[in-house]
């Protein structure tokens, strides 16, 4: 009936024709009990079998879904309701109408149906109601249309059925004597009122199985990219060259002097884009005084929708180009291994004396691991000796429970990025522990740990025999002085600037060298301070930025040059040795 619908109106777009056959299709679907529950178990399917929708050029059209709603109705099909949806997009997609008219469908077929919109200010609340709600609801034919209890400026109420559906502008407190099927929240970065509020308040009113639906242009760093980060919800992200509609044939936009809009449609057409595509999105971008708001209203990735406030430290530009075609593919998992006791001291031939020993080291794959793996490490045998790669490690301790323990090696030849490490809620032991196989994986890596916040992990290691520790050596200030070497990094008002002003300078360079997509969205939320200092924005993370910082600096202590060990016999897989040029230098601030 949908694809008849269709042929029909791509014929004639004759809107009198398209009503007297949404008439016989409701009629059909009313009399033949097969097509009444198969709406009645998806609701959704009415829509395009009889709604109609007031277009962008205000004409009444028969609503067929575009490609976008497609795509998130075939969501809600394959996912269900076990987790929230959270759909980022950019400007008029269309999905506040679909949804809209999934609720309605779900109030005038379902019995005790109770769903709800919650729009971010009072002039969208009623333009939802009016323009969007009332006018398919008053377009349906009549015998689709069940009794109405009350019709007011905000709700539709179907007595019969027990079902509704309202719409009303958020406020912290709403909703909190309902029982919700179903909750829309429009825009919800705009809102006033914080989502905390919201959660505590409306989501405790729906029922276990209801859709929880967040629906929003970015609006800079606030509680709406909070909840997108935590990854809490089925994240979709719509990019603006998904609705079709979206192309121009005015080509004089594309002869723009302007380099970040010649960058942005260089990496727009290398994605496929058309020249029609390209022109509507340069036409756009002239549009603007303040140009960088097309990132939030029209933006190409998640990463740049999200408009950082402040000054970012890093070329913000030129990482959400990189991103706009990173397509790096990585390994995810954590390290197994054995830790037993070995004794070494002893007494009338009884151990006296036990250190901890790790061994046995694997990696283990597994989609929810933590140890991101983008290249293995490098070790071969030639002929009698065996050639190996150096690799450094920094690594981030997290200060308080909200900061995550991160590491990165870098292959010291190059200085790419091949493994990150990133795990919020983990022992300083367990993370330790992970960090000396993760060095002992890749050759026995040179690490330095930062030591601000604890140096528990940096000892343990040291007590584990990780043979190839950063130090510091401090001396003290009498007289015939004494030296003592201190293991870790200490990221101080000295130390941090030169290591925030390196990795700044690696990745002006050279930004590939960096694999990590979470590593590079922490540098576009790395901003300076009224006072100089460089950190994260509020609401975001730099511990993966820190432990790159440290790990690009270290490399200066630390041989560059292939090491070759000779064996004299059989090349043993799994062996572990040291490289030895070069390493455990330090540096006196």
């Amino acid at each position: 009936m949908i694809e008849k619908r269709k042929s029909i109106w791509g014929k004639n777009h004759d809107p009198q024709l398209d009503k007297e056959l949404t008439e016989a299709i409701a009629k059909k679907i009313l009399t033949e009990e097969e097509l009444s529950k198969e709406i009645e178990e998806c609701p959704h399917k009415l829509i395009e079998c009889c709604f109609s929708v007031v277009d962008k050029k205000r004409r009444t059209v028969p609503f067929f879904f575009n490609e976008v709603q497609r795509d998130f109705i075939g969501k809600l099909e394959t996912l269900g309701r076990a987790k929230p949806y959270f759909i980022l997009k950019g400007r008029q997609q269309g999905f506040t109408t679909v949804i809209t008219a999934i609720q309605l469908a779900n109030a005038i077929v379902k019995r005790n149906f109770s769903g709800f919109t919650i729009a971010d200010r009072d002039d969208n609340t009623k333009a939802i109601f009016n323009d969007k709600a009332k006018a398919m609801y008053n377009d349906l034919p009549e015998i689709l249309k069940p009794s109405e209890k009350y019709n007011s400026t905000n709700e539709l109420f179907f007595d019969k059925l027990n079902s509704s559906w309202r719409v009303a502008s958020a406020t912290s407190n709403i909703g909190r004597s309902r029982t919700l099927s179903f909750i829309h929240f429009s825009e919800i970065a705009f809102y006033k009122c914080t989502i905390a509020d919201l959660q505590k308040s409306i989501v405790e009113a729906a029922t276990e199985d209801a859709y929880c639906i967040y629906e929003t242009t970015a609006n800079g760093f606030n509680d709406a990219k909070a909840l997108w980060d935590e990854g809490f919800c089925n994240n979709l992200f719509y990019e603006w060259w998904r609705t079709k509609e979206y192309t121009s044939t005015e080509y004089h936009y594309l002869n723009s002097t302007d380099k970040w809009l010649n960058d942005r449609l260089k990496v727009l057409k290398e994605k496929g884009l058309s020249k029609e595509q390209l022109a509507w999105y340069a036409k756009k971008y002239a549009s603007y005084i303040d140009k960088s708001a097309i990132k939030q209203e029209y933006p190409c990735t998640p990463e740049e929708a999200f408009i950082v406030s402040g000054d970012c430290v890093f070329d913000k530009e030129a990482i959400a180009n990189y991103l706009n075609t990173f397509n790096i593919g990585s390994t995810l998992g954590y390290f197994e291994y054995k830790k037993h006791l070995e004794p070494t001291l002893f007494e009338n031939g009884k151990p006296i004396a036990y250190e901890t020993v790790i061994d046995q080291i694997k990696f283990i794959k597994d989609p929810n691991g933590y140890i991101r793996i983008v290249e293995e490490p490098f070790c071969q045998k030639e002929h009698n000796a065996i050639l190996k790669k150096p690799y450094v490690i920094g690594a981030d301790t997290a200060g308080t429970g909200q900061d995550y323990f991160t590491a990165k090696v870098l292959d010291n030849t190059n200085g790419r990025c091949v493994a990150t490490l990133r795990k919020q809620n983990i022992d300083e032991d367990l993370f330790a522990e992970q960090l000396f196989c993760l060095g002992k994986y890749y050759n026995c890596a040179f690490i330095g740990v930062e030591i601000n916040y604890s140096r528990h992990p940096v000892q343990l290691l040291s007590e584990l025999g990780y043979e190839n520790l950063y130090y510091q050596n401090y001396s003290d200030s009498v007289p015939q002085h004494s030296i003592e070497k201190r293991y870790g990094f200490l990221t101080s008002s000295s130390t941090r600037p030169v290591i925030i002003s390196n990795l700044v300078a690696v990745m002006r360079d050279d930004l590939k060298c960096e694999t990590d997509r979470e590593t590079l969205k922490e540098m576009t939320t790395f901003v300076k301070t009224s006072t100089g200092r460089g950190e994260a924005s509020s609401g975001s993370h730099d511990d993966l930025v820190m432990a790159s910082a440290i790990a690009h600096y270290m490399r200066r202590f630390f041989t560059k040059e292939m090491v070759i060990i000779d064996t004299g016999s059989d090349f043993l897989e799994n062996s572990f040795t040291a490289p030895t040029s070069q390493s455990n230098q330090f540096m006196e601030w």
